[in-house]
């Protein structure tokens, strides 16, 4: 059997490991008037494992935020599985839980946390900081109230914050201090999976890269799996495993983060890095792929109105006829070596797009 059949899915966890989350086909569709839909997730399949860091980028309207709430129950799915699975455990269906009593809510809710993007309004004005700390343990736990509070002081230092500051108000904070509480409150029932959703995107840089050190190290202290979700290629760098390029409901590349930041394949890929400012080398030379690639001019089409075929070929500089009809599916690129982690395309022309030409059809 080829490694694509072994892992369509391109995970590179250790052997026999099975992933801890697995969504299948994930589709998720809301209606407009005159039965029409906006398809924003349509047909997403991802694996994530034990102690791994998923990056999920694109543009501003792509549907990774929309992705990221489906996941967590927030927002309804059209169709599809969103499969959790733990130590020994048959996979649970996350959103037949979702769907089931209180008791089992809860019981999913405590291993899947979600930090937002924006702190302020994550964070109730009325509550201290160490009641919005300890409301995940009044509801997931049955810790008496002073090992509650002993526990929230323990996560406000974890997170690099004084005990002190418990009997606060979120408008006492700064925005990167607001965000570290949002950190602590979703560590406070030890969760197997925290979903960032742009959680650095609204703080300065600065800042941001204070938290980014901050879920690092607290990534390795607690074993966390991350799946986070950007549209910084710089915070893909740092913080991740594997990158996941996402465009109009579809996942469009996937691979290990050095590889596809190095190499990427498919043209939507290389127009996103191209859009990137870069320092020239000390030659004054730029990369060949920078050069040979157009950055992104025109606007994201709309998800209720995707274009036919390949859903790129619109902005794409190597499309030509056939992309208009034929839809292309997420395929396995051949590795250069056999120990060379998958790396998952939807373009057939990739990665070197002979028979494809320089200009737009």
């Amino acid at each position: 059997m080829s490694r694509a059949a072994d892992n369509p899915l391109g995970g590179h966890a250790g052997a026999g490991a099975s992933p801890l989350l697995s969504v299948k086909d994930l589709r998720v569709h809301f209606a407009l008037p005159g039965g029409r839909a906006v398809r924003a997730v349509d047909g997403v399949s991802l694996e994530l494992f034990p102690g791994e860091t998923v990056a999920l980028v694109g543009e501003s309207g792509c549907g990774k935020s929309t992705l990221a709430r489906a996941i967590m129950g927030i927002a309804p799915i059209h169709s599809g599985n969103v499969l959790l699975r733990g130590d020994g455990e048959p996979p649970i269906d996350l959103h037949r839980e979702y769907r089931s009593t209180a008791n089992r809510r809860r019981r999913v809710r405590r291993r899947l946390q979600m930090i937002f993007q924006d702190p302020d309004a994550s964070l109730n004005p009325r509550m201290t900081l160490g009641a919005a700390i300890g409301e995940p343990l009044q509801i997931h736990t049955t810790l008496p109230r002073s090992a509650q509070r002993a526990r929230v002081s323990e996560l406000l230092e974890q997170v690099g914050l004084s005990p002190e500051m418990a009997n606060r108000y979120p408008h006492e904070l700064s925005g990167g201090q607001r965000q570290r509480v949002c950190i602590a409150r979703a560590l406070a029932v030890a969760p197997d999976l925290l979903v960032c959703d742009e959680a650095t995107s609204a703080l300065d840089v600065s800042v941001q890269a204070q938290i980014l050190n901050l879920l690092g190290e607290l990534r390795r202290e607690y074993a966390l799996s991350y799946l986070f979700i950007t549209h910084d290629l710089a915070v893909v760098r740092q913080l991740a495993d594997r990158v996941m390029v996402m465009y109009l409901g579809q996942l469009v590349e996937v691979g290990e983060t050095a590889s596809v930041l190095e190499s990427p394949a498919h043209p939507y890929t290389r127009a996103l890095l191209a859009s990137v400012p870069r320092i020239r080398s000390a030659e004054g030379h730029a990369r060949a792929s920078d050069t040979a690639t157009r950055r992104l001019t025109a606007d994201i089409p709309s998800p209720a109105n995707p274009p036919s075929g390949c859903r790129f070929h619109t902005r794409c500089q190597f499309a030509q006829a056939a992309c208009e009809q034929n839809v292309p599916e997420l395929r396995a690129l051949e590795p250069t070596l056999s120990q060379a982690p998958i790396r998952l395309v939807r373009c057939p022309y990739a990665p070197n797009f002979q028979g494809a030409p320089a200009e737009p059809a």
